[in-house]
């Protein structure tokens, strides 16, 4: 823009120059006041896109800063759902840890039964054997005395032929007749 000016100033003084030098040329005059005119109204477009480059470039300015304060609360929204799913994630871990320890204790009680269950399956038989031991060692009862005896009588009786009974008793084996 200075460039231009400058030029223009020296074609003016160069074209006054010349018309300083001779008579006055009515074409000459013209032709300056043409020249003068026609500068006047480049310098005028020039300050005019000057304006309008100013202008947009105020307003490229203000639309960046509008795009940076728009990137920095999209970034801080980012920010935040990511500690929103941190967070999320650190809580489904502690549930996923706390689903294991829970198999774990389970499977070590369901474990353990099933072991107690089979040592009393193995021990229900010693335990019997036992109680039938026990029971050899103990004295018996009157009342058992008395069963016993009673088995072994029947026994005699069963295994006596009838010849050798006394007569008019039937043995125990045979039922009694209710007619006599």
């Amino acid at each position: 823009m200075k460039c231009r000016l400058a030029i223009s100033v020296c074609g003016v003084a160069l074209v006054v120059s010349l018309v300083g030098c001779r008579d006055p040329d009515p074409q000459l005059g013209q032709l300056a006041s043409q020249v003068t005119h026609e500068q006047a109204q480049q310098n005028q477009r020039i300050a005019e896109g000057s304006r309008a480059i100013a202008q947009g470039s105020q307003e490229l300015v203000t639309a960046d800063a509008q795009a940076r304060r728009d990137l920095i609360e999209l970034q801080q929204g980012l920010r935040h759902d990511q500690t929103d799913v941190a967070r999320q994630r650190d809580a489904l871990e502690a549930e996923r840890q706390a689903v294991a320890r829970e198999r774990r204790t389970d499977s070590t009680i369901r474990s353990g039964l099933v072991l107690f269950g089979l040592i009393l399956a193995c021990l229900a038989p010693l335990v019997l054997a036992g109680f039938s031991l026990l029971g050899l060692w103990r004295e018996p009862t009157r009342e058992e005395e008395g069963q016993i005896l009673v088995e072994q009588l029947a026994q005699v009786l069963i295994d006596t032929p009838p010849t050798q009974l006394p007569a008019g008793r039937l043995p125990l084996s045979q039922p009694r007749d209710p007619t006599r």
